[in-house]
């Protein structure tokens, strides 16, 4: 249920997911970077979770670890595509955005409440990546008929409607993964 809220209501979470929504073409590069991230993130926590100082700590400490992790990946991922070659400034913009979406850190905080395995881990990272593709294919779709909806009152047409749709939507997923 965390992992829904953190999509649709967390801060960044949501503003990339409404703004993906809006140029779904950018969606494909943006959900690769999150799945990576995600991915690399959560297997090497799940790695440090065998360190006995790191299994003993609190949930801040494995916080400011998983923090941790996640700035050295996307400090290595950027120093080796600055040093491969020519790169965009769209895609570094992009690998940016993906690495400190909420998702991210939330994936980490899953794997270690739920003690996932290494495998389990790498299988939530690229869930998180394609519930993220979900969640923006279904907030598009919701964007084009809260649009054409004419009986939607003038308060609440725009930003209000599609929080109120997107907090229905999260509840959704939350009913989904509490029946899994």
């Amino acid at each position: 249920m965390i992992i829904q809220n953190l999509i649709f209501s967390g801060g960044y979470g949501i503003s990339e997911a409404v703004r993906m929504s809006a140029k779904p073409r950018q969606l494909l590069p943006l959900a690769v970077f999150i799945t990576y991230f995600t991915t690399i993130v959560s297997a090497i926590c799940v790695f440090l979770e065998k360190i006995p100082f790191i299994h003993k700590s609190s949930e801040p400490a494995h916080g400011l670890i998983f923090a941790l992790v996640l700035l050295t990946v996307y400090a290595i991922t950027m120093l080796f595509v600055l040093l491969h070659g020519k790169t965009s400034p769209r895609t570094i913009r992009r690998i940016g955005i993906a690495a400190f979406n909420t998702l991210v850190m939330a994936v980490p905080f899953i794997n270690y409440k739920s003690a996932f395995s290494v495998l389990e881990s790498i299988a939530s990272g690229i869930g998180a990546g394609l519930a993220f593709v979900i969640a923006v294919v279904l907030i598009n779709e919701g964007l084009k008929r809260l649009d054409m909806n004419a009986s939607i009152p003038k308060p609440f047409k725009g930003t209000p409607a599609l929080l109120i749709y997107t907090a229905i939507l999260s509840l959704a997923f939350s009913g989904f993964a509490a029946n899994v």
